[in-house]
């Protein structure tokens, strides 16, 4: 019992002094070159992801192009499922669509809210649409958007929630296909309500690009949906042979 408490607590400083160190580096770049903060951000990925003990495996179903933008979607179970989107997208620069709630987080909050994220404040909604508007606007600049389309953290093991529709107006007024990402095992990592990471595995599988071009809302998010359900944690369990027979 002592041992456990004693690697919870080097693990919580791990990433803690992550965040501290590289929390004010990633501003610090941001001020002249944004997308050099970005790789800096990865850098703190990274450092929380080995010390801690994670490990993600990412598998793509089709090809993306790391030159365009895409809107990414995933299922949100965990703080994790942040660090396993960026590990599994590594040559894409992401900007998150966040809640305003997370700019309070000491340091990370700030950092995030200074290293070109997308902060939305969900009880103002022209501010809402004004942020969703600027997303777009950075798209156009070849930056992708990451979203998770249930606004906050479900249950492990829990059928998804609603979806908001904030991401989805953003791809039909775009026009920039939606990206599905189905996160397996972060719910065991860190569950919600848990502050102390585990070690262990995170799948992370990249779906084909949904073209939005001549869809409705509704067939849009019921895509998404399907594809986050048959991959998601209560998915049949597929092996890499499985996934690579259904890549495109």
């Amino acid at each position: 019992m002592v041992s456990l408490i004693l690697v919870n607590l080097i693990k919580l400083a791990i990433v803690a002094l992550n965040t501290v160190v590289l929390g004010p580096v990633a501003v610090a770049v941001a001020t002249f070159d944004e997308r050099a903060s970005y790789r800096v951000c990865q850098l703190w990925v990274w450092a929380n992801l080995v010390g801690c003990g994670v490990r993600v495996h990412a598998h793509r179903l089709a090809t993306l192009d790391p030159n365009r933008a895409y809107i990414f979607m995933s299922n949100h179970v965990s703080q994790y499922d942040v660090l396993a989107a960026v590990a599994a997208l590594e040559e894409f620069q992401l900007r998150w669509v966040a809640k305003k709630e997370l700019t309070r987080i000491p340091v990370f909050g700030w950092a995030m809210k200074h290293t070109g994220h997308i902060v939305i404040d969900r009880s103002d909604p022209q501010q809402a649409i004004a942020s969703l508007r600027a997303a777009g606007e950075r798209m156009a600049e070849g930056i992708s958007v990451m979203i998770f389309p249930e606004g906050t953290r479900g249950a492990a093991g829990q059928p998804l929630l609603p979806f908001k529709k904030g991401g989805f107006m953003l791809a039909l007024e775009t026009g920039y296909p939606i990206v599905p990402l189905a996160i397996r095992g972060s719910g065991r990592i860190l569950p919600r309500g848990s502050r102390t990471p585990r070690g262990g595995d995170i799948e992370v599988i990249v779906g084909p690009p949904i073209p939005v071009a001549g869809l409705d809302r509704e067939e849009i998010m019921r895509r998404v949906r399907d594809f986050l359900t048959d991959y998601g944690d209560e998915a049949r369990p597929r092996t890499r042979d499985d996934l690579a027979a259904e890549a495109i």
